[in-house]
Formats: C-alpha cells, structure tokens, sequence
C-alpha cells in the first residue's frame, strides 16, 4: 500500500504573522516492513489581511528565505 496525503501544520504567531506549513506525508507499507515521510512543501504567512506562500522548492538560498520572513 502507497498513500501519499498533503495536509497544513498546525500554525505558529510570531510577531503578529502567523505561520503554517504545508506538508507532504507519504506511508509505504508492505508486509512486514512499514515506512512514514513527512516533507515540507510550502510556507503559508498571514499577515493582517493579507496571505503569501512559498513553495518550498523553489527557494536556492536558504539562510537568506529566513532573513526575508
């Protein structure tokens, strides 16, 4: 059995944004063996009335993603 689900972390307030991942969870099983993943995909950021998101896999640097947010 291969389940592969995308579910949003439980968020986090910091300095009135609000944080919350997207995750990619995958469970391989098979018979005596069984597997579990968990990948982070985006970072959602609510800002007042506004919502940005960044995909993850798209970020080269970073040090410095975590300097912008």
């Amino acid at each position: 059995m291969i389940d592969e689900e995308i579910k949003v972390g439980k968020p986090k307030k910091i300095d009135g944004r609000i944080f919350y991942p997207i995750l990619k969870i995958f469970h391989w099983k098979h018979q005596q063996s069984e597997f579990y993943s968990v990948s982070p995909v985006a970072l959602v950021v609510v800002e007042g009335d506004l919502k940005y998101m960044f995909h993850l896999d798209e970020v080269e640097n970073p040090e410095e993603f975590m300097n912008m947010i």
